[in-house]
Formats: structure tokens, C-alpha cells, sequence
């Protein structure tokens, strides 16, 4: 099969004026049976304060489901940042190929523009108006609809953060808007129940005197001030706050969060924290964003994403029931009950094409499970948050939460014949999570969307929560779709891998740190990190200033023995008298999916003295992040890949395991037909591992893994003849 480049630049093919086609119809097909392209409209802003929504991100998403075939996507895009809103709206609603309307971006905008769309018998999907109002004023109109959830359950969320933190006084501080009314009509009440007093609220418009209100805040002498606000009014509080000399903290609400707020206080936004929407970490979502464009997705382009799978879904059924409502054929699109589909693009047309062919999968998002009650206007039943500080000068985002009870898991055996099984080979790739650990899950999911990118193959996704699956269809061979490469990452899969292996010996193997089966379809790739990590202690033995460091393991695991052996080796190697302390979450493969327990054993540590922390506790990291977020005097140490997003100012370095390139190359060498079995084993000297240094670190410490690789190279070794004869 031949490789396809990886996407190329699409925000240089995207204009914000203009109507983006991607895809060409297909060639021979007849105007009688040709249903033409799928023309949806999208009023979104594509500049400004209000550009939070990656039209990009759409023109990816489009594309990447053109390039699988079926139908043709093509995407009308009007820059509501740009030109008048209502007529945007007038136009794309006049047209007879446009059924659908992504946007609009805000209450005020929706006011607008949805009796033109709606009244004309079109649907239109908003990805960000928030406001509870909104439920109640559409209540009765079923061709209005919005992918993210609305702003109750934001307020309640903010509120268990204060409680959480210790917050007694807060000052309310709401626009003059429906957006601003949600929170300042549910606050009080959210605010009782968390035991937190608001000690004054003010309603504000664009014209009032901003350091009058910094002014009588002040005398309300809140320990942090909560503003429901949009990103302008957010810049000017920030401004009048600092211009009073207040020691209150902002926290701002999801509609504050924007690169116009960095942009416009440069280092006078460091501290300010906040919430906003997030993608479902299980997803994978953010992960393939950043890998597409370079950068994490916008606050609502999660949202955005999911509006158009909607639209594509509606089209499709549409196909299937031409005579049913717009609006009862997307209410069908969510009540689906059969197999589960996921968000990625493969996913997607796999869907689209079930829904074509009269089956009813169940369909989920980038923000998550796609499940809707009554009425429509209400948004979805959940959704994820995240805390997120600004910390040099870039939003860093804590562990994101479920707005409400949320199963995670993956599409798994996803096939059905309806969907058609794609061209090239089948690749499954079995995690030991599910994705959303920010380290081992994560990083292998990286690597095998970047495959996706570059070649053509039908992946199926699963985690250890499927082990039972899986034993039962390898055991008895009996695929509905047969894969040709299976990928398990994690030694708990030593025993499974073996038994499929030598069960199945028409079907390639690749596991990642478990055993040389021995066998002619199984290929073991072993990743050392006692290098890196030794050059992690020689690092925390230079950073600290207490003479204590720290790991927090998730499990006492043959696994983790090179991260802490290396750890506590580098650090007496560059300081005998430090002292070292390791803790471990849990005993078994589960205390690496705890952070609330992760957290808790890091304050532990930090009231014993500890102000250098290595994090090896999986998706239990961000609970350690959490908790040195509290004082902000400890520095982290990450594992895996880089974690320095994770607090930018508090993790200094990550212990990097190169898993998204073996991955990678591990469907290269299924595409290429170079699959190699035996043992592969990476190394600090083969560069398989490494310590990476954290940006904001770099100046200070680059020096440290140049000047020690060489000892930690031969501790390396030294370790390695006698833990792995």
C-alpha cells in the first residue's frame, strides 16, 4: 500500500471568507443517482476575541472523512468576525443545499440568527452558547440544538473547586448578557451548598468605570473574584484589579479563556486560573489535534468537531428516511443503541455509511458521549471541565471531570459490514488504559494516529477493560474482521499476548515491554528508562533545597524498578546526602489509573520536606500536578513523553519513552512488509529514552544530561547485566 504525506498545512487552505470544499465528487457517477455533496454551513468567528472554535479543525475532520470516500463533505464558511452576522445567516439559510448551520458563537449572536435559520425548516448547531437560559427559551423548537453542555453544571464544578481549595470569599463579577444572568441567577446557591460566601456581585456593561468596580471590590476584600465575562471585559478587570493593588485571584469562566486574554496581558495574566470546557481525555481528541496542528485545541473545538458529526449523521440518515424531519432524524442519530462509534474520522465514515445502510450505531464525540435528553436546547447530558491556569504565558490545564456519570471506554470491536472494511490492513492496538493518562496510553495513541495520517489501515482500539473480548476471539479465532497486526502496549498483557500469539500464527504481533516469545509472529520491544531516570536524580538532586526528593510509582511492578533504581542511583551518584523517598500508590496495575490517591501521597510528601517529585503513576500524574499546584514550591518530574504542559512552570523534565515513534513504525513495518519478529531493546544510549528538559527549564539545566550521559550510560549497562540477563 502506498504512504500518503501526513495532512498539509490545512489553516493555509481554510479562508475565513469563503466556501471551503474539500472533496471532489465521485468520477462516472450519473446526476440520477449522484446525491451530491453535503453542503453544511458554519457562522463562526474566525479572528477576534471570540475565536475559540478551530474552523480548522472542521476543515480537518471534513477532509480526513473525504479521503475514506462516501458521501462528499463540503463546508460553507462564513467569518461572523466579519461582515453582519443576520445576513450571513439569511444567506446560507436561503439556500435550498444547506440544511444544516453550525454556530452561532454566543447568546447574543443566537438571538439573532435563529428564527432566520430555524423558522425556514433548517437546524442550526451552536458549539458554545452556554446560558441555561437558552433551554428554556427554545424549549419548543426542536430544530435548535448545541454540543456543549450548558452553564449549570459549570457553576456547580467551580464551586467544588473553591470548596476544595479552602475558598471562604469570593466576589461575583457577570456580564450584562443571558451568559452572565446563568451565572449570576445559579451562584448563590452553588455557593451555600459548597460553603462559600459571596461577599458582593456586580452586573457589568462595556461602558462602566472599570476601576470603580476594581475599587468596590476591593472593599469586599474577596479572596478570589469569579467573573463571568467575555474575553475584553476579562482583559479590563485584570487591569483595573492590578491597577487597585488587589490580592484576590481572578477566575474566570469558560467564555473568558482566549489567546486575545495572553496576547493582551502578557505577564499580567500569569495566575489568573479558570475553567472551561474540555475534550473527553478518553477520546484521544486532544492528542490528534496537537499532532495536526501543532498546538492543543481551542476551549470549545472539541464542540465544533462534534456539531459537524452531527450534520454528517443527519445527511446520512436523511439518505436513509428522506421524508423524516430534519430534527427527528438527528434525535434518531443520538438515540442509537447499536454498535458504539467513535470520533475519529475513520470512525466517523464508518458510522455514516451504517446510517446510510439503515443500522443505528451508537455514536459518540470528541467531548464525549453524544447522548441527549429532552429538549433539544438542553445540550448534551455531559460533558467534561478542566481547571486551567495561566502559567508562562500559556494555559495549562489540570485533570479535566466529567459534568456528570460518564462511561468511559473505547469503540473496540467496532466493525460492521455495513461500514466496510477500509483499504490496507487492520491494525489493533490494545492499551493498558484507556487513553486520557497523559503518559503510556497517550503516547502510543500518538504514534498510531500519526500512522493514520500517513498511510492507509482500519485500526480498532481497546484496553485491558476488553481482556475477556479478546481471549474469547483469539481463542476461537472467530473474526468478523481479522486483523493482520495487533499492538499491546504494558506487561500485564505477557501471558494474553503469548496465548494469541501462538494461537493465531497468521497474524503479527508487537508488544511493547513484555517477552521474546520466541515465536516467528511476535516481535517484544523493551524500553529502559534507568538512564534517563538517573539523570532525572542527578537533576533533583541539583534542584533541591531541602535535600529531600521523591517518586510517587503507581505500583511496586517489575515495570517501574529501572525508573526508580535510575532515580535513586542519580541522585547519591551527583549528592550522597540526599535523601530519596518512594511511595507507591498501589500494589497492582490499578494504582496507576488513582490521582485523587496520587495527590494525596504527594502532599504527604511535601509536608515531609520533599520538593522534587519523579511522577511515574500513569493518569495518577495529574493528581500529583494538582497537589503541587496547591503551593506551587514543588518541581515534577513527568514519565513517558513530555508533561511539561501539565504545569508548565512546576515540571521541569519528563523521562521519555520514544513509544509514539515505535508504534509508528510498527504499522510502517506492517505497511512495508518489513515486520521483524525476536526483541528490540531501546536505551538512553540507542536513544530509545531520554531525559527531556521542560522549556522554562532549559537555560538552567540543559547542561545536566550532556555532562552526566556518559555515567549514566555505563550505570545503564551495569544495571542491565544483572536486572535483564
Amino acid at each position: 500500500m502506498t504512504a500518503r504525506p501526513p495532512f498539509p498545512g490545512i489553516i493555509l487552505i481554510l479562508t475565513f471568507f469563503c466556501i471551503v470544499t474539500l472533496g471532489i465528487c465521485f468520477a462516472g457517477c450519473t446526476a440520477a443517482i449522484d446525491p451530491g455533496p453535503v453542503r453544511i454551513g458554519v457562522l463562526l468567528p474566525g479572528n477576534g476575541p471570540y475565536a475559540v472554535h478551530s474552523p480548522e479543525g472542521l476543515a480537518w475532520g471534513a477532509d480526513a472523512m473525504n479521503r475514506r470516500g462516501g458521501r462528499t463533505i463540503e463546508l460553507v464558511y462564513r467569518d461572523t468576525s466579519t461582515g453582519n452576522i443576520s445576513a450571513h445567516a439569511e444567506e446560507l439559510a436561503g439556500r435550498d443545499d444547506i440544511d444544516i448551520i453550525i454556530g452561532p458563537a454566543t447568546s447574543a449572536e443566537l438571538t439573532q440568527i435563529a428564527p432566520l435559520v430555524t423558522e425556514r425548516g433548517k437546524l442550526l448547531i451552536s458549539p458554545s452558547v452556554t446560558t441555561g437560559l437558552v433551554t428554556a427559551e427554545y424549549k419548543e423548537n426542536d430544530r435548535f440544538w448545541r454540543t456543549c453542555t450548558a452553564d449549570g453544571r459549570q457553576v456547580e464544578a467551580i464551586f467544588w473547586i473553591f470548596r476544595d481549595d479552602g475558598v471562604k470569599k469570593v466576589s461575583l463579577v457577570t456580564a450584562n448578557t443571558p451568559y452572565g444572568e446563568t451565572f449570576a441567577r445559579l451562584a448563590p446557591a452553588a455557593a451555600a451548598m459548597n460553603g462559600v460566601r459571596i461577599t458582593g456581585a456586580i452586573s457589568l456593561n462595556t461602558s462602566d468605570d472599570f476601576a470603580e468596580i476594581a475599587a468596590r471590590i476591593g472593599e469586599e476584600e474577596p479572596e478570589t473574584v469569579v467573573a463571568a465575562v467575555y474575553p475584553e471585559e476579562a482583559v479590563r478587570l485584570a487591569d483595573a484589579l492590578h491597577a487597585a493593588g488587589s490580592s484576590a485571584g481572578l477566575f474566570l469562566t469558560d467564555a473568558g479563556r482566549s489567546p486575545y486574554l495572553l496576547a493582551s496581558l502578557g505577564e499580567r495574566a500569569e495566575g489568573i486560573q479558570g475553567m472551561s470546557l474540555s475534550p473527553d481525555p478518553s477520546t484521544g481528541y486532544a492528542i490528534a489535534y496537537e499532532e495536526a496542528f501543532g498546538d492543543a485545541p481551542s476551549p470549545f473545538a472539541a464542540q465544533t468537531y462534534d456539531a459537524l458529526l452531527l450534520a454528517v449523521y443527519t445527511a446520512a440518515r436523511q439518505e436513509a428516511a428522506p421524508a423524516e424531519p430534519l430534527a427527528a432524524s438527528l434525535r434518531w442519530v443520538v438515540s442509537g443503541d447499536g454498535t458504539v462509534k467513535g470520533w475519529d474520522p475513520q470512525e466517523a465514515s464508518e458510522a455514516a455509511a451504517m446510517i446510510r445502510a439503515g443500522k443505528h450505531p451508537a455514536v459518540t464525540g470528541a467531548s464525549g458521549p453524544l447522548r441527549f435528553g429532552e429538549p433539544s436546547s438542553a445540550g448534551p447530558l455531559a460533558g467534561y471541565y478542566t481547571r486551567w491556569t495561566v502559567e508562562g504565558g500559556a494555559f495549562s490545564e489540570g485533570t479535566p471531570v466529567p459534568s456528570a456519570d460518564v462511561s468511559v471506554g473505547l469503540p473496540g470491536l467496532s466493525y460492521d459490514p455495513a461500514a466496510g472494511t477500509g483499504d490496507g490492513p487492520v491494525v489493533w492496538m490494545v492499551y493498558p488504559l484507556v487513553k486520557g493518562d497523559r503518559s503510556f496510553a497517550d503516547s502510543a495513541y500518538r504514534g498510531l494516529f500519526r500512522a493514520q495520517e500517513s498511510f492507509d489501515f482500519t485500526k480498532r482500539e481497546f484496553s485491558y477493560d476488553d481482556l475477556s473480548l479478546l481471549d474469547a476471539v483469539f481463542s476461537a479465532g472467530n473474526f468478523t474482521e481479522k486483523p493482520d497486526l495487533v499492538i499491546t502496549e504494558g506487561f500485564q498483557f505477557t501471558d494474553a499476548s503469548r496465548a494469541w500469539a501462538q494461537a493465531n500464527p497468521d497474524i503479527r504481533f508487537f508488544t511493547l515491554e513484555q517477552a521474546d516469545f520466541g515465536l516467528a509472529n511476535a516481535c517484544d520491544v523493551v524500553m529502559v528508562p534507568y538512564g534517563a531516570s538517573y539523570l532525572a536524580g542527578v537533576m533533583a538532586a541539583d534542584m533541591t533545597e531541602t535535600g529531600r526528593i521523591g517518586a510517587v510509582a503507581g505500583a511496586p511492578v517489575a515495570v517501574i524498578d529501572p525508573f526508580v533504581e535510575g532515580f535513586r542511583a542519580g541522585a547519591k551518584a551527583y549528592d550522597p546526602a540526599v535523601n530519596v523517598t518512594v511511595a507507591y500508590v498501589g500494589e497492582s496495575f490499578e494504582g496507576f489509573g488513582m490521582p485523587e490517591r496520587a495527590g494525596e501521597i504527594a502532599r504527604e510528601l511535601r509536608s515531609d520536606g520533599v520538593d522534587v517529585i519523579l511522577m511515574i503513576a500513569g493518569s495518577g500524574n495529574t493528581g500529583i500536578v494538582d497537589a503541587a499546584r496547591e503551593t506551587g514550591d514543588v518541581y515534577l518530574i513527568g514519565e513517558d513523553t513530555d508533561q511539561s504542559y501539565l504545569a508548565l512552570n512546576l515540571v521541569a523534565a519528563s523521562v521519555v519513552k520514544q513509544i509514539d515513534a515505535i508504534v509508528y513504525h510498527a504499522v510502517e513495518n506492517e505497511i512495508d512488509g518489513t515486520f521483524t519478529p525476536g526483541q528490540e531493546v531501546w536505551t538512553l544510549e540507542n536513544g530509545g529514552t531520554a531525559l527531556f528538559i521542560s522549556p522554562r527549564f532549559d537555560e538552567v539545566y540543559a547542561r545536566l544530561p550532556v555532562e552526566w550521559r556518559e555515567r549514566a550510560i555505563a550505570a545503564e549497562k551495569a544495571y542491565m547485566k544483572t536486572a535483564m540477563p
